[in-house]
């Protein structure tokens, strides 16, 4: 039985993926060696709280997250590029939105999006990188 973690990030994952626009995804814990001045974008999931929904015997549980989406542009070329970036994950993931997601088993989890906010820019290395956060839930039982 797969972890209700897999499904999340597969859902999170596949929605980051089909937005038009969206330069190469450096996903999380795989090698990626950026190619020197294209921009890229690193998705990390961040699980925040795992609790029961309700009181009982065997209660559905609520989970809580954050996909942190950093959007990397060469550093020296201003911010806009990024921005642009950013603005694309945030419409996608715009607040109330539902992504469905059916694993290999057939059990389908629904991740919805709780809000999608641009954070700071700033230099890292070679790069200048923009932040955006995505607040997710799901139920499960």
């Amino acid at each position: 039985m797969a972890s209700i973690y897999d499904s999340i990030r597969a859902a999170l994952e596949v929605k980051l993926t089909g937005i038009s626009g969206i330069p190469e995804i450096a996903y999380e814990n795989v090698n990626f060696s950026p190619t020197t001045g294209t921009p890229f974008v690193k998705p990390q999931m961040v699980p925040v709280a795992r609790r029961p929904a309700v009181r009982g015997v065997n209660p559905q549980k609520r989970y809580d997250g954050l996909l942190r989406v950093f959007c990397y542009v060469p550093e020296g070329v201003g911010p806009s590029t990024a921005d642009d970036i950013a603005d694309l994950v945030i419409e996608e993931f715009d607040a109330t939105t539902d992504i469905p997601f059916t694993n290999s088993s057939g059990d389908t989890v629904i991740v919805s999006v709780d809000y999608a906010e641009r954070n700071e820019g700033r230099p890292l290395d070679n790069w200048y990188q923009v932040v955006v956060d995505i607040g997710w839930y799901t139920y499960a039982t």
